[in-house]
């Protein structure tokens, strides 16, 4: 709170500084003894101090760090040049120097008291001018010197206080010499406190406006040490004066007042040290807590995770990840797991992933690597930066997955519906042929229905292996693209897959070109333009449409039929291979899982629309949104 305020703070304190020179210069003007001194008796703060300190009050109100210009660092070299002059002055006699003479000088000099600019008011002006000047430095050697000057303008002035206090001569003189006014000893205890507090960035200033417990406790402390000493000496003096006791009981009383009070300081701080420690080890013990928790998940997961430092070096691992690469968490830790699991030819491309870590990037990738004993394995890597307090990036943390079984699995079933689609395709051909071959005149009316039978379903099982062909390759080939016509697409396909009784409603609206594999977008229509035809066909008005529309940005299609539709649970595995839902209509359950897999190659996304006998409406987009 108190470094937060501190600009408060040094305002304030330039607006009492120069409301203080006001009023000084009120009662030179008009004889205010008040205004001028406490006391006539006391000696009173001379005109140009007063002007002086109401320079330093104004620079104290335009103080920003960030913000010194030649104006503010005028004023400085005011407060700096007074106290030079004077100093002068005094050592050599040169009066003519003595700019005090040109405020009230028949006043001041009438004065019961002499109110010249004393020797030691001119020296601390000289420091304080030093001080200002040299405020928005951040070389540390000179934010040394600054502290100890401002530290001194302190000691003199609250040593001048003291004396007022301790019953001195009312004018306070040392060795013949005038010292400084009351009022003025004020004022410089008020201005060294704020050039103090002008630059925390290093030493005792920075300790002092900290936020932490330790300064707080160091403020109430130094202001209660500046209070109540001197407070407990006035006292000791004013009973010896009064004869209320003698000196040594004086003394006496005096050190063990001071002493209790110096205990008192020191249990609340012991006090607070203990109050510090016992917080300290219940957040240790917490996050002791905290990270065996932590490590427990981790150790949980079925998921390989570990951290890695920037340097390639394993920081930490789980159970999971020493057990899908075959190593000991001894083996690892410390290690550079790049030359331990990726073939050489590869090393160099992981090395430059660790650049791409360094600027906290994300990566989600897959690996071939080489486990402990050998063999290798495929794994899926996620990896995300770790960053530390300065928000920089360290380390990052990574999951892997061993996706081995998974990818063969994928593989084999893309080998195997990839080579049973194309062996199968020849002996159907074969038993075709032969079926078409036999004369249906040569036969009887039982055998013809048997021969109808067979052609049935050879012709359902060749539509089979063709979906199955073209599954398997929309998953391994990639898509080469071209600006299609989707219109004159769209257009042949419904003549192609209209039944020739066909009294339905067909629209077909207005639809964009599309940059898409024209293969891949005929197959994808042809699929749903059959759905629609076969699943209305048996409505007494079949309705489809064929659309488009834009929303966001994005380009979407649709096709639209009023057949038996689909319900809730049917429409969350409506693209699931080999799925069908509707044993009334012809179908292998391929069309909508190879319509589904020509978009994802295309990036888009697609979604539905149905009712049970409301028909169905699919919705998709042909590249990414």
């Amino acid at each position: 709170m108190f470094s937060a305020n501190r600009i408060k703070y040094i305002y304030f304190i330039g607006l009492l500084i120069i409301f203080a020179g006001c009023s000084n210069l009120i009662g030179w003007q008009f004889d205010i003894t008040i205004l001028k001194s406490f006391s006539s008796e006391m000696t009173s703060m001379n005109p140009l101090t007063a002007t002086t300190f109401i320079g330093a009050g104004i620079w104290l109100l335009y103080f920003k760090e960030s913000n010194l210009n030649a104006k503010k660092i005028s004023f400085g070299i005011f407060v700096l040049l007074i106290g030079s002059l004077h100093i002068l002055a005094n050592q050599f006699s040169l009066d003519f120097l003595r700019l005090d003479h040109y405020l009230f000088k028949e006043k001041v000099e009438s004065s019961l008291i002499n109110s010249h600019l004393a020797p030691t008011t001119a020296v601390l002006f000289l420091l304080c001018g030093t001080i200002i000047i040299s405020s928005n430095t951040q070389k540390k050697w000179l934010l040394n010197i600054r502290q100890v000057l401002s530290i001194i303008v302190f000691v003199i002035a609250y040593s001048a206080i003291l004396g007022y206090l301790y019953g001195r001569d009312s004018a306070y003189r040392v060795e013949g010499v005038s010292t400084i006014a009351l009022s003025t000893a004020i004022l410089f205890l008020l201005l060294s406190t704020a050039l103090f507090l002008c630059n925390i960035t290093y030493g005792l200033p920075k300790l002092f406006a900290s936020i932490l417990d330790g300064s707080s406790l160091l403020r109430r402390v130094s202001l209660f040490m500046l209070v109540f000493p001197p407070f407990l000496g006035y006292l000791r003096t004013w009973g010896e004066k009064e004869r209320l006791y003698s000196t040594e009981f004086g003394i006496e009383l005096h050190t063990i007042i001071f002493t209790i009070v110096i205990f008192i300081l020191v249990y609340f701080y012991a006090n607070l040290l203990n109050k510090k420690q016992i917080a300290s080890l219940l957040l240790e013990t917490q996050l002791a807590e905290s990270e065996s928790k932590f490590r427990r998940l981790v150790s949980s997961l079925r998921e390989g995770v570990v951290s890695i430092d920037n340097n390639g070096k394993v920081v930490y691992c789980n159970p999971s990840y020493c057990q899908i690469l075959g190593y000991t968490e001894a083996e690892l830790v410390g290690s550079s797991v790049i030359e331990m699991i990726i073939p050489i030819d590869r090393r160099a491309t992981f090395l430059d992933r660790l650049t791409n870590r360094k600027q906290a990037n994300q990566e989600d990738y897959q690996t071939e690597v080489i486990r402990n004993d050998g063999e290798k394995i495929i794994i899926d890597i996620k990896s995300n930066a770790l960053f530390n307090d300065q928000g920089t990036s360290d380390a990052y943390v990574v999951s892997v997955t061993d996706i081995t079984g998974e990818i063969r699995k994928i593989e084999d079933i893309k080998a195997f519906s990839s080579i049973a689609a194309h062996d199968l395709n020849s002996p159907i051909n074969k038993i075709l042929t032969v079926v078409d071959l036999i004369d249906p005149n040569s036969l009887n009316d039982e055998n013809k229905e048997f021969l109808q039978m067979i052609r049935t379903t050879i012709l359902s099982m060749k539509t089979l292996t063709q979906d199955l062909l073209a599954f398997s390759r929309l998953g391994m080939q990639a898509l080469e693209k071209t600006t299609v016509n989707i219109n004159d697409i769209v257009q042949d396909i419904c003549k192609q897959q209209m039944p020739l009784d066909f009294k339905g409603q067909l629209k077909i609206q207005d639809l964009p070109e599309a940059r898409v594999n024209e293969a891949a977008i005929k197959q994808l229509f042809n699929n749903l333009l059959s759905n629609a035809f076969k699943y209305s066909s048996k409505k007494l008005l079949p309705e489809i449409e064929v659309g488009t529309y834009r929303k966001d940005g994005q380009q979407y299609y649709f096709v639209k039929d009023n057949g038996v539709g689909l319900n809730e649970e049917q429409i969350k595995t409506l693209f699931t291979p080999f799925k069908r839902y509707h044993s009334k209509f012809e179908g292998n359950g391929l069309g909508l899982a190879i319509v589904k897999r020509i978009i994802d190659k295309h990036g888009g996304s697609i979604f539905t629309e149905s009712e049970t006998d409301k028909g169905l409406t699919l919705y998709f987009s042909l590249s990414p949104a």
